[in-house]
């Protein structure tokens, strides 16, 4: 049976079925002219045998009208069913090396409730196995009273499914060739020039962080913790304490090590060149923009005090969600699956715990790429909804270039205030490397532990062994100043050793002047921990040394 799309008359008063082929045709790109020598045997049950083939996908629809006939049924066997499926999977194409699978909807339209028997016949019409790539889905469409059973997936149950039931549902409205006009043909020619310009700029600010980072241990491979920071990394404790809100813009642009920004560059040229062309630049810019906020803003709140988190993951993450949910504006072709299986390859793996198999030089920020895919969704929906009909871009382009431009702005600011503050952290303090010292500390000689305190004058650790040593030897005036360059090492920098090393050094050093003969400065010395510590075995050589009794 044939049927014509621009026939308006018939679309109100004819069987459903009739309505339900034309809007196949009209709105998902199906034909009645095409046709497949692997799919004749089906075309005698069926009223309206349909057929999409893009070079990419392959579908079939089977529409058989049971309201003209309710004892008429789709008459072939599930066996069969898939046989003459399964004979059509040369013509679908590939997506990198996956063959895509091919469909066969059989859909009885029945004017009278959906019985049991119905249901059970129905049933067996599926694919063999969830791997199969050749796939059955059934349906029954009751006319009378809007409703759909059906044996798919649930997720094909809550799209395809929720497209019956409105077409059920709602009054039927003309159908013509017409129908597909909101929708774009084809993402807008071109190169993606904001893409290229942002990733320009990432890896200009690669440079950066190579030329000034703090640290020997940095390199362009990677980069260490503590030349991140002072590079503007984003850490909970240095924004919510010293109000270093810049933080949320400047650790968008710095990366962990090379293959961290390796990584993002090819996500960010992979959603350019399919959410740029269809965005447009303006909104491309001004969604990086906002995705890099979200992102900075989720890490900051779910973030521990002292993580340094850095990436424009969170901003790459919200063009890859806001292409996906804008590619829906493209006709149901094969450019648009394409599209969407491209930006799903990059998206849903970054948002799934341990499914990131590559190091990017720290632990995966998710708390980012879920705060910049949030912002996408939020953001592609409302491009949606606001898409003019015929429109190749969406409306508030405006805003955007507006959004766009405070996002350079703040991150002029950003990066001056990261400059300002830089100073502050780039004296970082060189430590004693763990295979200088192979063994315990108590076996260094004090030749070995002298060493080690001139070559490494920052660490306290190399100035305490020595004092120990001396110490041991009962070289009392020796011991002392050892204790007291342990004790400024310390202090210089207190937050990278455990405060008990501090308590133990001040013990030492009151001690070693008591055995001088110097009791006050002894007794001086020994105060903080007079007043702190009350038990254990500090507070008993406190007490026996008597270097908590006034004079």
């Amino acid at each position: 049976m044939t049927i014509d799309v621009h026939d308006e008359t018939r679309a109100a008063d004819a069987p459903f079925a009739d309505y339900l082929a034309a809007q196949f045709m009209a709105r998902k790109s199906f034909s009645a002219q095409l046709s497949a020598p692997e799919l004749e045997p089906a075309r005698a049950a069926c009223d309206y045998l349909l057929i999409r083939h893009d070079g990419l996908q392959f579908s079939a629809v089977c529409i058989v009208d049971c309201e003209r006939d309710p004892a008429r049924t789709f008459g072939l066997s599930a066996e069969r069913t898939r046989e003459i499926i399964g004979a059509c999977r040369h013509y679908a194409g590939r997506i990198g090396m996956a063959k895509m699978p091919v469909h066969l909807h059989v859909i009885e339209v029945r004017g009278q409730p959906i019985d049991t028997q119905t249901r059970k016949r129905l049933k067996p019409y599926k694919r063999r196995s969830p791997l199969s790539k050749s796939i059955v889905t059934a349906w029954a469409l009751d006319s009378s009273n809007a409703t759909v059973w059906t044996n798919a997936p649930i997720a094909m149950r809550w799209g395809q499914g929720r497209w019956f039931e409105r077409l059920l549902a709602g009054p039927r409205t003309p159908v013509s060739a017409d129908d597909n006009g909101r929708r774009l043909v084809r993402v807008a020619p071109g190169r993606p020039w904001a893409s290229f310009a942002i990733a320009l700029v990432l890896i200009a600010m690669y440079g950066v962080q190579i030329a000034f980072a703090v640290s020997p241990q940095a390199s362009f491979i990677g980069f260490d913790t503590q030349s991140l920071f002072a590079l503007g990394g984003l850490n909970p404790a240095a924004v919510f304490e010293q109000g270093q809100w810049y933080r949320l813009i400047s650790a968008v642009l710095l990366h962990g090590g090379v293959l961290h920004l390796l990584f993002n560059l090819v996500a960010l040229l992979l959603a350019g060149f399919a959410a740029e062309r269809l965005m447009g630049s303006a909104w491309f810019a001004a969604t990086f923009v906002l995705g890099g906020a979200a992102g900075a803003a989720l890490s900051l709140w779910l973030g521990p005090p002292g993580m340094v988190a850095v990436g424009a993951s969170g901003a790459i993450m919200a063009l890859l969600a806001a292409g996906l949910i804008c590619s829906f504006r493209l006709v149901d072709n094969a450019q648009r699956l394409q599209i969407q299986m491209q930006l799903m390859f990059m998206l849903i793996p970054s948002l799934i715990p341990g499914a990131n198999q590559h190091d990017i030089g720290g632990a995966t920020d998710y708390a980012a790429h879920f705060g910049g895919a949030i912002a996408g969704v939020v953001i592609g929906l409302a491009l949606r909804q606001n898409w003019r009909r015929h429109a190749s871009t969406p409306a508030g382009q405006p805003v955007a270039v507006a959004v766009a431009g405070l996002g350079i702005v703040l991150a002029g600011w950003s990066l001056t205030a990261v400059a300002h503050n830089y100073p502050r952290y780039a004296d970082v303090p060189e430590y004693i490397p763990r295979d200088q010292v192979t063994g315990p500390w108590s076996a260094l000689s004090q030749s070995e532990a002298a060493e080690l305190a001139r070559a490494y004058p920052d660490d306290p650790r190399g100035h305490y062994a020595l004092g120990r040593i001396l110490f041991a030897d009962k070289r009392y005036g020796a011991a002392e100043p050892a204790f007291r360059d342990a004790l400024a090492a310390y202090q210089a920098h207190p937050d990278d050793f455990v405060d008990s090393f501090a308590d133990q050094t001040r013990l030492l050093l009151a001690l070693s002047l008591l055995l001088q003969g110097q009791s006050v400065p002894a007794r001086h010395e020994a105060a903080p921990l007079c007043d702190r510590v009350d038990s254990g075995k500090m507070h008993d050589a406190l007490m026996s040394a008597e270097l908590c009794t006034p004079d």
